[in-house]
């Protein structure tokens, strides 16, 4: 219907279709054919009547100088569309019919780079009055390169730098993988950075090939490879087992490690070992061992530095070279070895490796095999207690070294064990067990019942081999104070065909008053019925506190070499306590050898100046004469004792004993004071000779009840039955000045092996001999002159030292102690 209210617009349009049919031939449209043909006639009629529209074309996101070119399928009619900012508009020529269906193509996509695509999201449209659009979405196409990383070490937290091209950059810490976003038409090129270190330089490589190319249409997908050394079965600079292989675990699974065999040392190569060793693959690791274990290395002995180097190692998954040798210098040892550590052991751990260390000392000495020898590290400083004391109680057992294969007992590392320090971190031992319960101790094996000691060691089955043997080295052992017979080391029934040594330790009978009951013996070490070679060398030792009987050294038929210690007693109770650096009471015939210690403390200055009753540097009862008896080159003291000091008592049977190049001193004012004491008189083998007696105030030698004070013209004592001991006393005492400082019979006695591997390793090979050994005996300023200058402080007699306090202190320096043997600085000296 018309009304007037749109007569107006329509009678205008009419007209302007009067005038187009009147002009027919006369116009024609840019776009079609030029003639307005019935249909658009038709849609301006449709238009004028208000059923028909024009139809617009709307471009989102066409970038990039890119060109569209749109068709209306219809008509025919296209539309050209260039890239520009934001939404993009056009409409197609003439009016349409509404309520028509009208279809739009893509006549051309954008040609650019990256390529373009264009969707129309509503191709058909159905013409209204609301509905008059066609949208036309336009977007840049991207794809992934992605790269996947394998090989990264578990603990690494350092960056793996990945670049596309150069300047587009993503990292990872771990293996996995990262994407980077690329154009279709594209180039891109993968390329590696900074590596990661942790913790151990990585090697990587981007093993896809090409790494470069152009994106097609499609993701790409590539691979990085890395290798890196994660660790090896032994630390650098630790301690390994010549009963265990060496394995290199990698990041990932390897192949092609070549080991090296290049001669020389040390370190030794483990290539050029016995048996031929090789590699080979375990899961991701190079396990490099002998053909049959253990590792021998001809006839080097252990310990030896050994180096491990591996050439050629690649992933054996990409086939990436590491390149690079990778090289370990270990320490290995004869044997097993276990570690013991309180802040990370457990006693359910294997024990094999200072991360997964034993708690209790014992618990390691029970994994150790009879078939090899087993070296025991033992981390120092913290201990059960939480006060750096490991503390032998009802519940922590004492430890008991027996096995016939020979138990190294090593104190005092550090947590890396690269470091061996009593002063810095000390493993201090103390026994502590309660007096009843569980506390109680083995019983009696020569002194008395509840016998104590926190290590007891049985050397027996050994064969023969002094490397199978028993080593206590580099502790602090304190003795159970609250028991009546306790001492820091037991050395009990051990064979002939056995060795034990007890080397650079600190042991006490304790500084504190505690059981001193009569008859109650406290002392730093006790060796009973022990056949076995017991070398005891360069310790600090010291008796009890307040005991009845305080010995440095008590031996009871028992083989016992003492070299280079400081021994002595302590104070006793005064009634009936007698104090001895080192008590003897020999029968069966045991070899006796004390040669360069020094023997009975500087006498303390704390409470009374009374030491004991009795005071002896050695105070020694055959039964028979031993055979084999030797006391040379040591510094004897004796001091403090009430009722009389003696440096040298031999009492029992005649002795046969070699005494050489000693040096006695008793200070001036000490009661009877006597040099050396006979009860008789030693046997014609017997020797006296190069003693440098320094009683002045008392008796130089009494033999039999005699006293001597002078000499023969000859060097010999002035009475017969004592100058027929000697024909060449070396010592002048009348002038005081001293003779030849030589043995004239040097022992032989079995030596010990140089069980000190503490030492020996890092030492470079020489020819250079035995060091040079200057004996107690030595008083001269002029020789004295010539030792280092602690050494020097010690070996002379200086004004009394306060007391050091605490059971479990290990005494710094030579408190209350003096030394008896010296070595001479010598550059070819090889302990």
């Amino acid at each position: 219907m018309v009304t007037l209210k749109n007569f107006l617009p329509k009678l205008y349009s009419l007209l302007l279709i009067v005038f187009a049919l009147n002009t027919m031939g006369c116009y024609s449209r840019p776009k079609k054919s030029g003639l307005l043909d019935y249909m658009n006639i038709s849609n301006i009629v449709s238009y004028l009547g208000g059923t028909a529209s024009e139809i617009n074309v709307q471009v989102n996101g066409l970038t990039n100088s890119g060109i569209l070119i749109v068709e209306l399928v219809s008509t025919g009619e296209q539309i050209t569309f260039n890239a520009g900012a934001g939404t993009l508009t056009d409409t197609f020529s003439g009016v349409y019919d509404y309520n028509q269906t009208y279809t739009l193509n893509i006549f051309s996509q954008p040609a650019t780079s990256p390529t373009q695509t264009c969707i129309i999201s509503n191709p058909n449209l159905n013409l209204n009055f609301y509905n008059k659009t066609f949208v036309v979405n336009c977007a840049e196409n991207w794809y992934k390169a992605n790269v996947s990383v394998t090989g990264i070490d578990s603990t690494n937290t350092t960056n793996l730098q990945i670049y596309n091209n150069g300047t587009d950059l993503k990292t990872r810490t771990s293996n996995g993988t990262v994407s980077f976003d690329v154009g279709d038409g594209l180039a891109y090129d993968i390329t590696i950075g900074t590596v990661p270190t942790v913790p151990s330089t990585h090697t990587c490589q981007v093993v896809t090939s090409p790494a470069n190319g152009t994106i097609s249409g499609a993701d790409v997908n590539l691979q990085i490879s890395c290798l890196s050394l994660m660790k090896t079965s032994v630390a650098a600079g630790g301690f390994m087992p010549s009963t265990k292989a060496m394995t290199f675990t990698f990041s990932g699974p390897v192949t092609g490690c070549i080991l090296d065999s290049t001669g020389g040392g040390p370190p030794y190569s483990a290539g050029t070992a016995n048996g031929s060793p090789g590699v080979t693959y375990i899961g991701n690791g190079a396990r490099i061992a002998p053909t049959t274990l253990p590792w021998s290395f001809g006839a080097l002995t252990f310990p030896q530095q050994v180096n491990f180097t591996l050439t050629g190692c690649s992933d054996a998954v990409a086939s990436a070279n590491n390149g690079a040798a990778l090289s370990v210098t270990i320490k290995m040892m004869e044997g097993d070895v276990y570690f013991v550590r309180y802040a990370a052991g457990d006693d359910s751990n294997s024990c094999l490796d200072p991360s997964d260390a034993c708690l209790t000392i014992q618990a390691a000495v029970n994994k150790c095999s009879s078939s090899f020898i087993c070296n025991i590290f033992v981390e120092g400083g913290v201990f059960l207690s939480g006060d750096g004391i490991y503390k032998i109680t009802s519940s922590v057992s004492p430890i008991t070294l027996t096995s016939s294969g020979g138990i190294r007992l090593l104190g005092s590392f550090d947590s890396t064990f690269n470091t061996q320090s009593l002063d810095a971190t000390p493993s201090t031992i103390v026994d502590a067990r309660p007096n009843s319960g569980g506390g109680s101790c083995a019983g009696s094996v020569g002194l008395g019942t509840d016998e104590c000691a926190p290590i007891t060691i049985t050397a027996a089955g050994m064969g023969n081999d002094p490397n199978k043997a028993h080593v206590v080295q580099g502790f602090s052992i304190v003795a159970d104070i609250t028991k009546k017979f306790a001492f820091g080391i037991r050395i009990v029934n051990g064979n002939s065909d056995s060795y034990s040594y007890i080397i650079g330790n600190y042991i006490s009978g304790g500084n504190t008053s505690g059981n001193s009951a009569t008859g109650g013996v406290r002392g730093g070490i006790y060796l009973n019925s022990s056949n076995s070679t017991n070398v005891i060398d360069t310790n600090v030792i010291k008796g009890g506190y307040n005991v009845d009987g305080s010995y440095g050294v008590v031996t009871f038929s028992a083989n016992a070499y003492l070299y280079r210690n400081r021994i002595s007693g302590d104070k006793t109770n005064l009634s009936t306590g007698t104090s001895a650096a080192v008590n003897i009471t020999s029968y069966n015939d045991p070899v006796i050898a004390i040669l360069n210690n020094t023997m009975n403390y500087r006498q303390y200055s704390d409470s009374s100046d009374v030491t004991s009753f009795f005071s002896y540097g050695i105070n020694s009862y055959e039964n028979t004469a031993t055979t084999k008896y030797h006391i040379a080159g040591n510094t004897i003291y004796s001091s403090g004792g009430i009722n009389s000091n003696t440096g040298i008592n031999m009492y029992g049977v005649s002795t046969k004993a070699q005494m050489l190049n000693n040096l006695v001193h008793i200070p001036s004012g000490s009661a009877s004071p006597t040099c050396a004491h006979f009860t008789n008189t030693p046997t014609t083998s017997s020797v006296f000779q190069g003693n440098d007696l320094d009683c002045s105030t008392g008796t130089k030698v009494i033999s039999s009840g005699t006293s001597f004070n002078v000499y023969c013209t000859s060097g010999a004592f002035s009475t017969s039955a004592l100058c027929s001991l000697t024909t060449t006393f070396l010592n002048d005492i009348i002038v005081n000045t001293r003779g030849v400082q030589n043995f004239t019979n040097t022992p032989i006695f079995a030596a010990y092996p140089a069980l000190q591997p503490w030492l020996a390793l890092g030492l470079a090979t020489g020819s250079g001999g035995s060091c040079n050994i200057v004996y107690g005996g030595v008083n001269t300023f002029s020789s004295l002159g010539s030792f280092d200058s602690e050494y020097l402080l010690d070996a002379t007699i200086v004004s009394p030292v306060t007391r050091v306090g605490g059971e479990s202190q290990t005494p710094p320096g030579s408190y209350g102690y003096s030394i008896g043997a010296f070595e001479v600085d010598d550059t070819s000296c090889v302990p």
